[in-house]
């Protein structure tokens, strides 16, 4: 493959201590790219001179501006004409040197419109965080379509730009990422792609290190945020199953942290998982709460500040 195929779109903050490393390994892949596009929200380190002198397209924006989709479509926009983009998380580290020409082989093959890497830990992270990562990023492939829908529900949808590859033609087919949508943009996409007859594959050989180290409340911040998504994107996931989910990951969770001797982060587990429960149920019933509330419970206050902007007393909970 061609290296001026591959173009890659990476949003920033604060992200000096990530792109020491992340810029270096991706320049060093065996399929280098032609481009690598940072979108920085006016970080105050040395984001900003680290990205430039690496030789990346660089455009510096305010922070009130950013948003999970609009940012990207940006990126993709500035990356050029090339027929491959990758999405990737500042936190991300490719595992090894073949990363990046594994992640886009379903795309080259013709396989699939767009594919996913597999999440590996941090060798810091903690035992629930290995199990959520074990959980969610198998160590085998998958394809997907819609017809996969009725089966899997939700999961059928489950994509993640912190590693994501899709064909320029798609993306673009597909009306890009969704603009103001709280989180979860990658979802949205996938669901766009796959309701227009497209495949998408879990590449469980394309690798990237790649965990959290929530606090409690980080962590009640991001399930409001989430079920905020649910309500609002209804729309866009009509006719998908989403109920059981989080159940089914605690109950594995916890058994499996148990089975390892893990019982102090098997406890946690119990009151983790009730605190994001309890905060997705609020998220889902948003438009019942007030503004100023809904800007202390989730971890982007800023949307709220943009709906505001827009006009939305509808859903302004006032």
């Amino acid at each position: 493959m061609s290296a001026s195929r591959v173009g890659i779109v990476i949003p920033t903050l604060q992200a000096g201590r990530y792109l020491e490393k992340l810029l270096p390994a991706l320049r060093s892949q065996s399929l280098p790219p032609c481009a690598i596009v940072v979108i920085d929200s006016s970080s105050i380190d040395d984001t900003v001179a680290q990205a430039r002198t690496s030789g990346a397209i660089v455009e510096v924006i305010a922070r009130s501006d950013f948003d999970h989709g609009a940012t990207r479509n940006r990126g993709a926009a500035l990356a050029g004409d090339v027929e491959f983009l990758v999405f990737m998380a500042q936190d991300a580290l490719p595992v090894n040197d073949g990363f990046l020409a594994r992640l886009v082989r379903p795309l080259e093959e013709g396989i699939a419109a767009a594919a996913f890497a597999r999440q590996v830990p941090y060798a810091h992270a903690r035992p629930s965080e290995i199990f959520a990562r074990t959980c969610n990023y198998p160590g085998t492939s998958q394809r997907r379509t819609a017809r996969d829908i009725p089966r899997l529900g939700v999961r059928a949808l489950f994509f993640s730009d912190v590693a994501s590859a899709v064909t320029r033609r798609a993306f673009d087919a597909a009306g890009r990422f969704p603009e103001r949508t709280i989180m979860n943009e990658d979802m949205i996409l996938c669901s766009r792609l796959l309701a227009q007859g497209e495949a998408v594959v879990y590449q469980a050989e394309a690798q990237v290190y790649h965990s959290h180290d929530y606090t409690l409340a980080q962590q009640f911040r991001r399930a409001f945020d989430i079920g905020v998504f649910f309500r609002d994107q209804a729309a866009e996931l009509a006719g998908v199953r989403a109920g059981g989910e989080g159940m089914r990951f605690a109950v594995r969770q916890f058994g499996w942290l148990l089975r390892r001797g893990h019982v102090f982060w098997a406890m946690r587990s119990l009151l983790e998982n009730a605190a994001r429960f309890l905060a997705f149920e609020l998220g889902r019933r948003h438009h019942r709460l007030p503004l100023a509330l809904k800007r202390r419970l989730g971890m982007h206050p800023r949307h709220w500040e943009t709906k505001v902007a827009r006009g939305s007393s509808a859903d302004s909970g006032t």
